[in-house]
């Protein structure tokens, strides 16, 4: 009885053993099978993923608005050139006159009198001149008789030539004083509006000095408000594609649906060192008066750009103290960490002047860890770079 229990623990130990066996076996049959699966599958997964676009120029034509303000194409004060009194003042502002519209008169007695005490000296010098004249050409008859010598004929002629000068400077004063007598109007220099009158100055009665230095003493301000011009100060990276003929648009918050077509008539030639800006007229016709000098408005202007650089996304550019650098990926996905010269920053994009060429496939968001000679893989390039 014994042994026969002792031969079957026998037999299930073998049995066991039997089945430990055949589990090794096809355990280590699936690895086999199995194993260069995975290796090859690891060394495609332990290269950096990146993400990359081709690089591409800007666009051809962009459009620039910039801030301007209107100023009236004549901009004039008037000013009295004789002293006196205001003896009647016949505009006002918002008038619109006439080029040789008279304005405003002045009384100035004080030039009338100046002008009738010259008219009588010039009669007294002319009579003079009669005098001298008369005694010169009877003394150069008596000198073919030698009823006198030929200094006396000199000394007549010398007082004769003075008398001719007299007389003439004579009536040149009263020229003068004529020409003040005309400055007693003052007419329109052309034709314009009425801006502003001088309340302490253009009223009726009001004391003029001409000649003062007070930049206050002016009577009226006429303005010229058609055409406009219309100044902007255009920066640096712009000018370039500035130039004298270009066309512009002129927009006003006030008239949303309405565009004021003009056109850049000259500039400054040069930059202002504070702002490194350039002057720019921009010159708008403006036939209903709708544009007033002083108003605010934007600018736009629509440039062609003859060599559109390339552009990427400032998330491509790194920035650090080697410089400023981007990372481009070659045929090969090899990483190579190249410098470039940066452009005009648009806030999403920034324009690269050298150092990348259109194609190229340039890394979206480098990490600080690439470096040149670095194999990665490359996500689906983009066929254009993200916005």
């Amino acid at each position: 009885m014994n042994d026969a229990r002792r031969g079957l623990n026998k037999n299930k130990r073998y049995l066991w053993l039997g089945v430990a066996v055949a589990l090794s076996v096809t355990l280590a049959a699936g690895l086999l099978f199995k194993a260069p699966t995975k290796a090859s599958t690891t060394v495609g997964s332990n290269l950096p993923l990146v993400v990359a676009f081709v690089a591409q120029p800007g666009p051809k034509t962009i459009s620039l608005s910039l801030p301007g303000d209107v100023k009236a194409y004549e901009d004039s004060p008037l000013y009295a050139r004789v002293d006196g009194y205001v003896k009647s003042w016949l505009v006002d502002i918002g008038s619109v006159v006439q080029a040789g519209q008279l304005l405003a008169e002045i009384d100035a007695p004080e030039l009338d009198q100046q002008l009738n005490q010259a008219r009588a000296k010039a009669l007294q010098e002319k009579a003079r001149l009669d005098i001298a004249r008369i005694t010169h050409t009877r003394y150069k008859g008596l000198l073919k008789d030698a009823a006198v010598s030929q200094q006396e004929v000199d000394n007549y002629f010398a007082e004769l030539t003075a008398r001719i000068n007299d007389t003439a400077a004579a009536e040149a004063e009263v020229g003068r004083l004529l020409e003040m007598t005309g400055f007693k109007k003052i007419f329109a220099p052309y034709a314009g509006t009425i801006g502003a009158r001088n309340l302490a100055k253009a009223t009726t009665g009001s004391l003029i000095v001409a000649g003062s230095h007070d930049p206050n003493s002016w009577l009226y301000r006429i303005y010229r408000i058609d055409p406009v011009r219309v100044y902007v100060a255009v920066p640096q990276n712009y000018l370039p594609m500035i130039h004298d003929g270009a066309e512009a648009d002129v927009l006003l918050r006030e008239y949303p649906d309405r565009v004021f077509k003009g056109k850049i008539t000259r500039n400054a030639q040069a930059l202002d060192p504070a702002s490194r800006t350039m002057l720019v007229e921009v010159q708008v016709p403006n036939p209903d008066k709708t544009l007033l000098a002083g108003m605010y408005t934007t600018v736009r202007f629509n440039l062609n750009v003859q060599k559109p650089p390339i552009v990427v996304p400032g998330a491509s550019v790194m920035m650090g103290a080697d410089g400023t650098r981007i990372a481009v990926v070659g045929a090969d996905d090899v990483i190579t960490i190249r410098e470039v010269r940066l452009g005009r920053d648009f806030g999403k994009t920034v324009e690269i002047i050298s150092g990348c060429a259109e194609g190229e496939r340039i890394v979206m968001s480098p990490s600080d860890l690439l470096r040149s000679g670095l194999k990665v893989r490359v996500a689906a390039t983009p066929t254009a770079q993200p916005k």
